[in-house]
C-alpha cells in the first residue's frame, strides 16, 4: 500500500468536488503537519476533499475502463485495444501483477482509503465543528471508503483491510476475507452515511443520502440480500425528486449534465487549471473516422483511441425500430467536413460520409453508395476475414461509436482532458436493481413492472406498448440483456457478469477474443507485483492463484 498519509502538498492541489465553477483557494501550509492542520475545521474539510481525489483517477480513466468494460460479453478490443493493451480483454498469460492498470487502481484506492481513515479517526478531536457538520464530514469519508473497498474486493478478492490511519512506513499487509470487509467496512460505512447525510448537498458533487442508499442497494444486490436491495433502490426512486430523462439520448447531452436522472456524478471542469488530466472517457470508444477521405478530425466527432468495440451480442441486442437506446447510445452517421471522393462520387462538406447499420446490406448497394456504407453480417467483429465495409473491418477500425462520453467542448481537437462529468449512479439503475431483486424473490410481476419503467422511457414515440414485458419474460438472461441495453459502457458489465456467476459462460459464448483463455483464475485480478514486492510478510500476503 501507499501507507504514508496524504500530507498537505496533496491537499492544496485538490480541486474540490463542489462542481465545475469554483477553484479551490490555496493556502501556504508548507510547514504544517497533519496533526496541526487536521485539528482545525478547515483542515479537516480539506482532508475530506483529498478523500475525493482518487475518484478522478478511476472514473473517466483508461485503467478503470479496461478493468470494467472489455473482457465481457458486450465489448471487446478495437484496433487501439489490440495494438496497445490486448491482455486484459483477452485474459492472456501476459495479464499479470506487473500490469500498470491494476497497480494504478490499487495504489490510488488505498491512498483514498488511508485518507478517509485519517478524516474519520481525527474528526472527533476537532474543536469548533457542530456535531451535524462533523457527522456529515465523517459520513462523506465513510461513503468514499466503502466505495473504494467495494471496487477492490470485486476486482481482487481478499485484500488488505484497515479502518485505521497509517502514519509512517508499514511493511506488512493482510489478506482479509471479502465477507469480513463487507461486514465490518463497506456495509456499516454506507449505513452510517445514510443516517448522517442530507438529501441534498450544499454543493453539487458532494455525497448525499440518496447516493449512499443507491450504492448500498448495489452492494446488497452483489451480496444477494435481495429484499434489502429492493428496499433501498425503491427509496431512491420514490423518496426524492429524481426523474428519468426523456428522451434517453438527453442524459448524455453535455449541456444537460445537471439533469434529474443523476443521483451522483464525479465532477470535472472546463477550467484547465483545475481539471487536471480530465475525463478521458471520450477517447476510448471512437474509431478512426479520419480514414474516410472526406472527414478531417474535429471536435464534434472526437479523438479516436478506438480501444473498445461492441461485440456481435451487443449489436444484435437492440431493436432500433422500437428502442431508442440504439440511436441514443451509438453514433452511426458521420458527415463530411472536407471535399472528397467515395465510390467514384464527389462528396461535399455536409454530405453523409459514413453510415453504419446493424444489419446486412447487399454488396452492390454498398459499392454504389456515395458514402461508406458499413453493414453487419454477424461474422465475428474481430475476424480477420471481415471486409472494410463491415462492422469490425479495417482491422477493427469500423464500428458503432458509443457516444455517451463524446465531448465536443474540449479545448482542441487533440485535447485528451475532457470536461464532462462522469455519472456514477443514475436513476435507471435503481429500477434495474429493484427489478432483479424482485425477480430473485419470485416476485415476477413486480420485477416486470420495474423493468417496464425503464423500457417505457426507452421506447420510441408510439412504441411504448411494444416495449412492455410480462412476468413470464423475466429471467437472468433478460436481466443481463436489459442491463446491457441500458448501461452499455458505464463501467458495470464486468461486475454484473461476475456477481451473477455468468462471467465465464457469457465471455466464452459472446467474446471470441477472450473465449479461449478465460478461466476461474480470472474471477479476480492479479495483485499488483509492486504490492507483493514491498511487503515483508510475503508468506501471508500472497498473489491470487493462477497469476
Amino acid at each position: 500500500m501507499k501507507n504514508s498519509n496524504l500530507l498537505l502538498s496533496l491537499l492544496i492541489l485538490v480541486t474540490g468536488f463542489s462542481g465545475c465553477q469554483n477553484i479551490l483557494e490555496e493556502t501556504p501550509v508548507g510547514l504544517a503537519t497533519a496533526d496541526s492542520y487536521y485539528s482545525t475545521p478547515k483542515g479537516l474539510e480539506d482532508g475530506l476533499k483529498a478523500v475525493y481525489t482518487p475518484l478522478r483517477r478511476f472514473y473517466g480513466r483508461e485503467e478503470a475502463f479496461f478493468l470494467t468494460v472489455p473482457g465481457t460479453d458486450d465489448f471487446t478490443n478495437g484496433f487501439g485495444g489490440v495494438t496497445n493493451y490486448p491482455d486484459i480483454n483477452n485474459y492472456s498469460a501476459n495479464f499479470l501483477g506487473s500490469n500498470a492498470f491494476v497497480t494504478v487502481i490499487w495504489d490510488n484506492f488505498y491512498v483514498g482509503i488511508n485518507q478517509a481513515n485519517a478524516v474519520v479517526n481525527r474528526a472527533p478531536g476537532v474543536a469548533g465543528l457542530t456535531e451535524a457538520n462533523r457527522n456529515r464530514i465523517v459520513a462523506e469519508a465513510r461513503f468514499l471508503r466503502a466505495l473504494y473497498y467495494f471496487h477492490l474486493v470485486q476486482q481482487f478478492g481478499d485484500v488488505h483491510f484497515s479502518l485505521e490511519e497509517t502514519i509512517g512506513v508499514v511493511t506488512t499487509a493482510n489478506r482479509t476475507p471479502v465477507a469480513t470487509i463487507y461486514e465490518k467496512g463497506i456495509v456499516p460505512d454506507l449505513q452510517y452515511a445514510i443516517a448522517q447525510l442530507p438529501a441534498k448537498a450544499a454543493a453539487y458533487g458532494r455525497i448525499t443520502k440518496p447516493a449512499a442508499e443507491a450504492l448500498l442497494a448495489r452492494v446488497q444486490l452483489t451480496l444477494g440480500n435481495w429484499a434489502e436491495a429492493e428496499r433501498l433502490a425503491n427509496l431512491v426512486t420514490k423518496s426524492y425528486d429524481f426523474q428519468l430523462v426523456k428522451p434517453f439520448a438527453n442524459i448524455w447531452d453535455i449541456n444537460n449534465e445537471l439533469n434529474s436522472e443523476v443521483v451522483w456524478s464525479v465532477q470535472y471542469t472546463a477550467d484547465p487549471l483545475t481539471n487536471g488530466e480530465g475525463n478521458q472517457s471520450h477517447l476510448f470508444f471512437v474509431f478512426d473516422y479520419t480514414q474516410n477521405p472526406t472527414i478531417i478530425r474535429d471536435l464534434p466527432n472526437g479523438r479516436a483511441y478506438q480501444r473498445f468495440m461492441p461485440t456481435n451480442y451487443l449489436i444484435k441486442l437492440f431493436d432500433p425500430a422500437k428502442d431508442s437506446r440504439w440511436d441514443g447510445s451509438f453514433k452511426t452517421v458521420w458527415f463530411a467536413n472536407n471535399k472528397g471522393t467515395i465510390n467514384g462520387k464527389t462528396v461535399m462538406p455536409g454530405d453523409t460520409a459514413i453510415k453504419i447499420v446493424p444489419y446486412s446490406v447487399p454488396d452492390a448497394v454498398q459499392n454504389q453508395a456515395p458514402y461508406w456504407y458499413i453493414d453487419f453480417k454477424d461474422t465475428w467483429v474481430g475476424a480477420s476475414t471481415i471486409t472494410n465495409n463491415e462492422i469490425g473491418g479495417g482491422q477493427r477500425r469500423r464500428f458503432p461509436v458509443l457516444k455517451k462520453y463524446i465531448d465536443p467542448l474540449r479545448t482542441s481537437v487533440n485535447a485528451t482532458d475532457g470536461r464532462r462529468d462522469f455519472i456514477v449512479i443514475r436513476l435507471a439503475e435503481m429500477y434495474l436493481i429493484a427489478g432483479e431483486a424482485a425477480w430473485r424473490q419470485n416476485k415476477t410481476a413486480d420485477a416486470a413492472a420495474y423493468f417496464n419503467v425503464v423500457r417505457t422511457r426507452a421506447a420510441l414515440a408510439g412504441k411504448e406498448k411494444d416495449m412492455q414485458v410480462t412476468a413470464n419474460d423475466i429471467n437472468l438472461d433478460f436481466i443481463l440483456d436489459e442491463r446491457a441495453r441500458e448501461l452499455a459502457g458505464e463501467m458495470h458489465r464486468w461486475y454484473d457478469l461476475k456477481r451473477t456467476g455468468q462471467l465465464l459462460a457469457r465471455v466464452k459464448k459472446y467474446n471470441l477474443d477472450a473465449a479461449p483463455n478465460i478461466k476461474e483464475t480470472h474471477l479476480v485480478r492479479p495483485i499488483p507485483q509492486t504490492q507483493i514486492d514491498r511487503v515483508t510478510n510475503p508468506g501471508e500476503f500472497t498473489q491470487n492463484p493462477g497469476y
